[in-house]
């Protein structure tokens, strides 16, 4: 596409010479000789426009004034029986489209376009003689973007042309912009390597070659150990200057295969595909050795860092979310373990590489064990902010603070500007005077506990008010402890020591809640992700019996989760049934192998021993002789029964026992009508017969695409429901995807 220099609807102002009027075909208005549009630019002018008129008396007059116009690029079809044709071999810009021709009409021309992936998007201009409601509104229902009544002004001929085509050429220039956006967004700006993005699109694509192919797959995610502690030292300048060389220490150890991206802060990730087990154990720790050794050389400044790893290889079951988590667990692990380790998730717990007993030196996760960490902190490490209007004051406490090895201090006399220090520097203690000019301590005590990011740092009270009000009103606030004033050192000393330390063991009581809880998060994970597999287990063994693929359950699921997403249902009900529908054929276990194998036409009685499975996987499922369509007529809520507790079995029996139900009621087993239906087997009714059209089997070739949607489309408001069907159709350009990412080998 030519690049655009100016704005389509920018163009230069002027007029162009009156035309003489020509007819349009017998009984219709000339064209108006009116003055055309102003000039267009040259992206514009080279729109390609093509003319559909069987007329070619009208087709000429077109061109004619488009070509006064500025348009250079035409083409002209004739015989509308290849209009369509046509199309797709010039992909043009605009397409002026009469609707009444012989033998194929502009309808169908229409709505093969917009049937067509490959035509959808481009603008049709109607021109026709047939001006009425009905035909506009048909029009662009059908996908037209403009419609003009013959016959028609040349100058609104023209303008309405170019507009369509600059929208058009408009559009493609945003898009192209938005690509090279979107490829720019794909690298972390600091270092240069790929981002988070990049790293979960190159993952879900890895994650897809192990599922269709089981090439192996390893994750190391890795963390520069102590790496604040660089920052508050040195400075965030310095502290960018490590990250990038860190990045760049990190390139030179992975393969061309592998991808080395940051995933956030000081933590980065690599993804090792065609590596097993050992291999990637083996690569984190020549990493981790490798950068102990490692010398990052800074303006005036040389450094030493060390890195944690965390190290998981898939397995089955694995989602993306899951496989970060036992990677991120891995590392977990080896932070508690004192850093400058790595360890390996093994799919149940984790162990340290490189020990022999898999794991023994590796600490429990313990209160007691977090606590025996951080208990002697270094005192360097321990920043605190003095707030006194006196800065004689602030010298002599730190004087004091400094003799007692204090090291890290940030400090003001201006009251008004505590907060905002306070913010920046994030200290663990904040010594407070309260009587001080133009904001009093207390002020800034109470929006400190007001605000959620200052709310838990500590604050000691040094002050000269003796009075027990103060006292009272500092601590009802939230005061850690108090110091009058004249300060004695070793009060002091002992006061910033106590309320230091109880800091640190809440800042370790913080730490183990979130690892206990991320433990938690990860066993749920694992639990769901056991329970998605023994679902595809399950559906696999009544599926493998007359499909050897295995793969129909799992796009039936995703075609149903597709649907079920567009249709409304919450993020939650549309993972269940993604998992139910997998299910649906679960009961073709209790049929006789005569019947499900026969390779010829089933008799009736044979055919009613098919239509059993329906029931029977509904009984498997629910472990009980009642089904949906019993507790309907128990006049009980058929998705609530004492055996199941889980809604996704709930929902799973639902589906086994109504996807072979039809909107009309001549479906099976029941013959429910209409709403009748639950609408999860509604909706598995349209992902299971559009997989059984669209695949191969061994009795029958897979029907093309089209034919298939058509098919579907024909069977609306008979099989299937009008609205779950509806939605299907909005999603089919991912339905299309999903089912070339699952095809069968």
């Amino acid at each position: 596409m030519p690049q655009v220099t100016s704005l389509p609807f920018a163009a230069t102002q002027g007029s162009m010479p009156s035309l003489p009027a020509i007819g349009l075909g017998s009984g219709e208005r000339a064209f108006s000789n009116a003055a055309l549009p102003p000039s267009i630019d040259a992206p514009i002018q080279n729109a390609k426009i093509l003319i559909v008129d069987d007329e070619p008396a009208i087709t000429d007059i077109v061109k004619s004034y488009l070509h006064k116009a500025g348009f250079r690029n035409f083409h002209i079809v004739n015989d509308s029986s290849r209009a369509a044709e046509t199309i797709v071999a010039i992909l043009p810009d605009v397409v002026l489209l009469d609707i009444h021709m012989r033998p194929v009409d502009g309808w169908q021309i229409l709505e093969t376009m917009r049937r067509e992936e490959i035509t959808q998007n481009i603008p049709v201009l109607v021109l026709t003689s047939a001006d009425d409601e009905e035909n506009r509104l048909k029009a662009f229902n059908m996908g037209a973007k403009d419609f003009l009544a013959k016959p028609v002004f040349a100058s609104e001929l023209a303008a309405r042309v170019r507009n369509t085509a600059s929208a058009k050429i408009y559009r493609e220039l945003m898009t192209t912009y938005s690509m090279q956006l979107e490829s720019d967004v794909l690298s972390d700006a600091l270092t240069g390597i790929p981002n988070r993005r990049a790293f979960d699109y190159e993952l879900k694509r890895r994650m897809m070659e192990w599922n269709r192919q089981k090439i192996p797959l390893s994750l190391l995610m890795i963390d520069l150990d102590h790496f604040k502690g660089t920052n508050d030292r040195y400075g965030h300048h310095v502290g960018d200057l490590v990250l990038r060389q860190f990045a760049e220490f990190l390139k030179g150890q992975i393969r061309d295969t592998d991808l080395v991206a940051r995933f956030g802060g000081e933590e980065f990730a690599i993804i090792l595909p065609y590596s097993c087990p050992r291999e990637s154990r083996n690569a984190a720790d020549r990493t981790r050795a490798a950068l102990a050794e490692h010398v990052f050389e800074l303006p005036e400044l040389s450094l030493r860092m060390t890195a944690s790893i965390g190290v998981a290889d898939i397995t089955h079951g694995d989602d993306a979310e899951l496989f970060i988590r036992r990677a991120d667990s891995a590392l977990y692990a080896a932070k508690r373990n004192g850093r400058n380790c790595c360890f390996y998730h093994n799919g149940a717990a984790c162990e340290e590489i490189g020990q022999v007993n898999g794991g023994a030196n590796a600490a429990a996760l313990t209160p007691k064990n977090v606590f025996g960490q951080r208990y002697n902190p270094s005192l360097e490490e321990m920043r605190i902010a003095i707030v006194d209007d006196e800065p004689q004051i602030i010298a002599l406490v730190r004087k004091y603070l400094k003799d007692a090895g204090y090291r890290n201090f940030v400090t003001t006399d201006d009251a008004s500007q505590a907060l905002t220090m306070i913010r920046a520097e994030s200290p663990d203690l904040v010594l407070l005077d309260i009587r001080m000019p133009k904001v009093n301590g207390l002020d800034i005590l109470k929006t400190m506990r007001a605000d959620y990011h200052l709310s838990a740092i500590p604050v000691l009270i040094f002050t000269s008010a003796t009075d027990i009000e103060t006292r009272v009103e500092s601590l009802r606030l939230g005061a850690n402890d108090y110091c009058e004033k004249p300060l004695h050192v070793n009060e002091l000393l002992v006061r910033v020591r106590n309320t230091l330390m109880a800091k640190v063991h809440l800042d370790s009581l913080a730490e183990y809640s979130s690892n206990l809880e991320h433990q938690v998060e990860l066993r749920t994970a694992e639990l769901a992700a056991s329970r998605r597999e023994a679902i595809q287990c399950l559906a696999r063994a009544a599926e493998m019996r007359d499909d050897n693929t295995g793969r129909h359950i799992l796009r039936v699921g995703k075609y149903a989760a597709i649907i079920a997403r567009e249709f409304g249902f919450c993020d939650e009900r549309v993972v269940w049934l993604e998992h139910a529908a997998q299910l649906h054929d679960v009961g073709k276990i209790g049929v006789p192998d005569s019947v499900l194998m026969k390779p010829g036409p089933l008799s009736k009685e044979e055919f009613q021993v098919m239509q059993r499975h329906c029931l029977g996987g509904s009984k498997i499922i629910r472990a009980e002789a009642s089904s949906f369509s019993a507790h309907r007529a128990a006049g009980k809520d058929p998705t609530e029964t004492e055996s199941l507790n889980s809604p996704l079995m709930r929902m799973a029996a639902i589906v086994a026992e109504t996807h072979h139900e039809k909107w009309d009621g001549s479906g099976y087993p029941r013959g429910l009508v209409g709403e009748v239906i639950p609408i999860e087997g509604r909706i598995t009714a349209v992902a299971d017969v559009f997989d059984a059209l669209s695949t191969q089997r061994p009795y029958k070739k897979a029907m093309p695409i089209e034919q298939c949607f058509k098919i579907m489309a024909e069977n609306r408001g008979t099989h299937f429901d009008p609205a779950v069907l509806d939605a299907f159709f909005r999603c089919k350009s991912e339905i299309i995807r999903t089912q070339r990412d699952y095809a069968d080998d």
